[in-house]
């Protein structure tokens, strides 16, 4: 009897705090399972496809699986679509898109008007420079136009370049020419400014120069500078729609083909970064005074956009792999500093630099000299 006094309260005991047990382990058990699908919502939430319309410049950057891999990681798939930057403001159906990536400031002021978006994104940017050849170089420092800075670059003073430029010289003409006496016309190649940032941006250029040195901001800038900045373009013959076909050809044809080349900077560093031995050749860097940055503004669209924006503004994995594809960018290392450390010296700094036109009036100099084409 004594011991059935105790057994029967243990025994009942022991039968609560298994039911209770049962209880808790069945509510942690759906609580984990709904923790679980919580977690798994969120995480297919921070998944997103982003499609984007760029600059061709851009291509191998995106292309790129380290680019992929550290856009993945913050839940981003990028599917791009290449053209030229007046072609990514005024000809494609922003509504197909998630974001438009123009190679130049004032295309994106046009896309970012067109979408209402609140916010744009500056990840990197790049100086125009002009691609040329050290004999090239030579007679521009035997004339007073171009001065040595180091191993591959140049200053060039681009009001006396312009000047012969427009008084129709030739090489030939020029002093200490030997090396390059030819009957060529002295004019700097450019791509199609029809359709192209990097001709945008040498018209911006030429317009400032052609304006007493002022950005033209009117329709009687537009009327003072056509006539001489309209001939820069028409005495090219055929010209390319985006900068990447110049660039290969003053690679694979040497000087004879373009002895000055209107191009990004970019284009040239990243050339040497994947090519050292190329480094000590007779390829150089001419940086005009003035030039001109080109921004590369990503617009979104969407709030997928957005995330690619932000991702490659801010994540410095990827701000060091715009630098390995020649672009400078914003955070602690803004590229220069790691160049030279591999042999490519250029100026960390670029002091006479100008600003483009607006949308408004680069487009209405771009409309008339398309007028003079046909």
């Amino acid at each position: 009897m004594e011991i059935r006094k105790f057994v029967a309260p243990l025994l009942a005991a022991l039968l609560l705090a298994g039911v209770a047990g049962g209880i808790w382990f069945s509510n942690t058990s759906v609580t984990g399972e709904r923790n679980a699908q919580e977690a798994a919502r969120i995480e297919q939430a921070r998944q997103v496809q982003a499609r984007g319309l760029i600059g061709s410049e851009k291509e191998a950057f995106f292309a790129d699986p380290r680019v992929q891999q550290a856009l993945a990681a913050r839940g981003i798939t990028v599917v791009i679509e290449k053209a030229g930057s007046r072609a990514i403001a005024g000809r494609y159906d922003a509504k197909a898109y998630d974001f438009g990536f123009p190679s130049g400031a004032p295309a994106a002021a046009q896309l970012k008007a067109q979408a209402k978006a609140s916010a744009v994104f500056t990840p990197f940017y790049t100086p125009m420079v002009l691609a040329s050849w050290r004999p090239i170089a030579d007679i521009l420092v035997a004339n007073g136009i171009a001065e040595r800075q180091g191993d591959i670059y140049y200053l060039v003073d681009l009001p006396a370049l312009m000047d012969l430029i427009e008084k129709g010289k030739r090489w030939r003409d020029l002093k200490g020419s030997q090396a390059f006496s030819t009957n060529k016309s002295l004019l700097i190649s450019s791509t199609d400014v029809r359709t192209s940032n990097s001709a945008a941006m040498y018209l911006a250029l030429a317009s400032y120069l052609a304006n007493n040195q002022q950005i033209v901001q009117s329709q009687a800038d537009v009327d003072r500078v056509l006539p001489t900045v309209a001939p820069l373009f028409l005495r090219q013959g055929f010209q390319e729609q985006s900068s990447s076909g110049p660039f290969e050809d003053y690679l694979a044809l040497g000087m004879g083909k373009a002895p000055l080349l209107m191009a990004y900077e970019s284009q040239m560093v990243e050339f040497w970064l994947k090519h050292p031995n190329k480094i000590k050749s007779d390829m150089v860097l001419m940086y005009p005074k003035p030039t001109v940055f080109s921004k590369h503004v990503l617009v979104p669209y969407t709030p997928a956009g957005a995330r690619v924006g932000e991702a490659l503004e801010n994540d410095p994995a990827l701000r060091t792999l715009a630098n390995e594809y020649g672009f400078r960018t914003g955070g602690d290392t803004r590229g220069p500093e790691t160049w030279a450390q591999r042999g490519i010296a250029v100026p960390e700094v670029l002091v006479d630099v100008i600003d483009p036109p607006s949308h408004e009036w680069l487009e209405r100099m771009i409309e008339a000299i398309e007028t003079r084409f046909k």
